[in-house]
């Protein structure tokens, strides 16, 4: 869903706005730089959102209620799409990979909707149906990123490996998609500027490092933020400065990525 939350009447009255779970955590995580927070944003441009973003507990439900009414709606336009290859007899022999280009923010850190480096920004829903490989209603906890989806879909498909005039970024999914405990990679790789710096991030199965540098001075020393999700899925605590030899390990898988451009 995105903004403006304007759907059919019907799907709003799914939900009984009283009974919407809300947020726990309305704060930055303690210890986190001041440049990983956003306030406002994308969201102040629809009314009633103040100006400044401030949303209070009254506005805070009737937006969740509008999250939830979308999800329920475009949810009905997904199953439009499925009935219609059950129909047509296509389903034995159709791909399907349903995803979302980001996550989406509801007060978690006093944060709506997107645009930052935080779990819930960037974990997204990826769904793959192939017949004669995937199981209905199996999962994992691999990470994977939207650049894997071009690869995994060749692999599926029984074409060679892509190729092109630059590299290809991504890696199939396909030996996890064959059995869910299988992986193929060991991290997933993000970025988002703010405040002048860059945010580099991995993501593993339980750690977040993110790496900041001044946009311009990609040799400048960074700041870290490294949360560690046993401790549940919103950040509360940057524990970089407590645990230097788990920042030191994925700083060097960070570095494997392209390095912080010069120029801005």
């Amino acid at each position: 869903p995105h903004l403006p939350f304007c759907v059919p009447k019907k799907y709003w009255d799914l939900y009984d706005p009283s009974r919407l779970p809300m947020v726990d955590t309305t704060t930055p995580p303690d210890g986190a730089p001041r440049c990983a927070i956003k306030v406002g944003g994308e969201i102040t441009a629809y009314e009633p959102v103040p100006p400044r973003g401030t949303i209070d507990a009254k506005l805070a439900r009737k937006l969740v209620h509008g999250y939830y009414a979308s999800t329920s709606y475009v949810d009905a336009q997904i199953g439009k799409v499925i009935t219609a290859v059950d129909e047509l007899g296509l389903a034995d022999d159709t791909l399907i990979v349903l995803w979302g280009d980001h996550g989406f923010h509801l007060g978690e850190l006093g944060i709506w909707t997107k645009h930052v480096n935080f779990e819930m920004a960037t974990r997204i829903p990826l769904i793959v149906v192939a017949p004669g490989i995937t199981r209905p209603g199996s999962h994992t906890d691999q990470p994977a990123e939207t650049v894997d989806i071009f690869p995994t879909l060749s692999a599926l498909a029984g074409l060679p490996a892509p190729t092109g005039p630059q590299p290809i970024d991504g890696t199939s999914l396909l030996g996890t998609l064959k059995d869910p405990q299988v992986r193929v990679d060991d991290h997933a790789y993000h970025c988002f500027p703010r405040g002048g710096k860059l945010g580099r991030a991995i993501r593993t199965e339980r750690y977040r490092l993110v790496a900041w540098t001044p946009l311009g001075q990609p040799n400048a020393a960074p700041a870290y933020e490294l949360y560690d999700y046993k401790q549940g899925p919103v950040e509360t605590k940057n524990i970089a400065s407590q645990h230097p030899e788990i920042v030191a390990s994925l700083r060097t898988i960070l570095d494997q990525h392209p390095a912080p451009a010069k120029g801005r």
